[in-house]
């Protein structure tokens, strides 16, 4: 691997405030240690985009997005099942329901999209799956359906999790971000407040509130009881830390806000495993405190300490980003290896798990260019970014059949994957930890390397200047100009270009 080249004056290019135009930041990192803007941009429309956007993904009606597609890009049938489908044995069971997460996170891949490339079809499938989920998802009572098996939908709502109900929110929060549309806002707030406070309760051992798994037992006994990292932490990851700062009723956003920081507070003081410097997946079960266990892994506690600390940062709750933050360099260290490829966590023995997953690797390499780009130093972080991305573009992407495989064994090769690979769609992968990963990757690096980058956003209504922010960080907008949407009379497209991206 190429040395990265890091620049010298970096200690001042991390306020929280950002810079005049007159005075932009320093490049922390040389232009060409790292992929290119145009080479993430190709990486969405080149790799990604052709595999989301055949008759078979867009659904039908257009929105009602399918959530098990074979690998060639077919829509699953029973009569008819590809092996990688019906032949893997924790998937087989779920093929017969259509998940409302999966058809939420279409939704948000269509609008990451939409934002980085300005084409206007993508903001139509967005919205088509937007107006689906608001039409048969969202329920009037302040629920979310969780799935359709056999045209039903399930289950009873007191046996739906709460972190499904988040992920319901998901494509939704992001269309907002977008359009500041407030009908959609309107369901994003209710249930919101269903989940904080139906799913709020306390909890013994110590006791405290969080939220809870789910409100009754179905036919698992037991499930009532479970306290679980992703039950608090994917209502953050989200929805909450991206909308809060953009929401104009005062009164609302101080509520997610508060939110915001009980569930950022519950992660950091409950959940976390001082002894390995990660997070514990459950802690309802003595025997789930334990490496190798569902959720203690690399990814979950990189993401709870990236989330800590944008949280910390966006509220100015300084006990939170002082928390997360030496502990985020260290989890880099472990998880990096040779080839580039994060490991996915700690095996039972204690032993590194060799093998990278798609989503552990974007979110490790999302914390790690964040904090390059605002920590005094940046070597800690970026320093693994060149290997990573290059272990992305040449064995996660599958280059003749486009979007990315969903794991790398330990001892991949060029031939790992030649005669079919593991699955790319099915109940907890599609396109939305790829299209995250892409964004963050492209504004981060813009940032790094000193560079300005163009955004596309389509407003119902004009927000003000000081909330059009480039999704989850800072910049300096030099330049706002109109980006015509003929097929959206509603909206009014705006390309922003953002400069001092940190």
């Amino acid at each position: 691997m190429k040395r990265l080249s890091l620049w010298i004056a970096v200690a001042a290019a991390c306020s929280a405030t950002p810079q005049p135009p007159s005075a932009p930041r320093p490049p922390r990192v040389a232009a060409g240690e790292l992929p290119s803007l145009d080479r993430w941009r190709r990486h969405v429309t080149d790799e990604i985009l052709p595999f989301w956007v055949t008759p078979d993904a867009l659904g039908t009606p257009v929105g009602n997005f399918p959530t098990f597609r074979c690998n060639d890009g077919a829509v699953f049938r029973a009569d008819a099942p590809c092996p990688e489908l019906a032949g893997t044995r924790w998937i087989a069971p779920e093929l017969g329901r259509d998940y409302t997460r999966m058809k939420s996170r279409q939704t948000y891949l269509y609008g990451v999209a939409f934002h980085i490339t300005g084409d206007e079809r993508y903001l139509e499938y967005a919205r088509a799956g937007v107006a689906w989920l608001r039409e048969h998802a969202y329920e009037r009572g302040g629920s979310a359906v969780t799935y359709w098996a056999a045209g039903a939908a399930g289950p009873p709502v007191d046996q739906r999790t709460s972190q499904d109900l988040a992920y319901a929110q998901v494509g939704l929060a992001f269309y907002y971000y977008l359009t500041r549309d407030p009908e959609v806002l309107a369901d994003l707030v209710r249930l919101e407040r269903h989940i904080m406070t139906r799913y709020w309760g306390a909890s013994p051992d110590p006791p405290g509130g969080m939220l809870r798994w789910v409100l009754a037992d179905g036919d698992t006994p037991g499930e009532a009881r479970r306290q679980e990292l992703v039950s608090q932490l994917d209502q953050i990851n989200a929805y909450q830390l991206l909308l809060a700062p953009l929401i104009d009723d005062d009164a609302v956003a101080r509520a997610w806000r508060k939110d915001l920081v009980l569930l950022a507070r519950v992660v950091k003081d409950r959940y976390f495993a001082p002894e390995h410097g990660m997070f514990w997946g459950a802690i309802h079960d003595p025997a789930l405190r334990k490496l190798g266990t569902d959720h203690t892994d690399f990814g979950h506690s990189i993401k709870s300490m990236w989330m800590l600390y944008l949280t910390g940062e966006l509220t100015g709750e300084r006990d939170l980003v002082d928390f997360a933050r030496p502990l985020i360099a260290p989890l880099l260290e472990r998880a990096a290896q040779p080839s580039g490829c994060w490991a996915s966590g700690l095996r039972a023995d204690g032993e590194l798990d060799r093998g990278s997953t798609w989503w552990t690797s974007a979110e490790l390499d999302q914390a790690a260019a964040t904090l390059a780009g605002r920590e005094p130093s940046a070597a800690p972080y970026a320093r693994y970014l060149p290997a990573s991305y290059a272990c992305w573009f040449t064995r996660f992407v599958d280059h003749r059949g486009h979007d990315v495989w969903p794991f790398l064994p330990a001892d991949w090769t060029d031939a790992s994957f030649a005669d079919g690979g593991p699955p790319k769609v099915f109940h907890w992968k599609n396109g939305y930890h790829v299209m995250e990963h892409a964004l963050v990757a492209l504004i981060t690096t813009a940032g790094l390397t000193g560079q300005r980058l163009a955004l596309y956003y389509a407003f119902a209504r004009q927000p003000p200047r000081e909330r059009i922010q480039p999704y989850y960080f800072r910049g300096t907008i030099s330049d706002e100009r109109d980006h015509p949407l003929p097929q959206h009379p509603g909206l009014r497209g705006r390309r922003v270009e953002f400069g001092d991206l940190h």
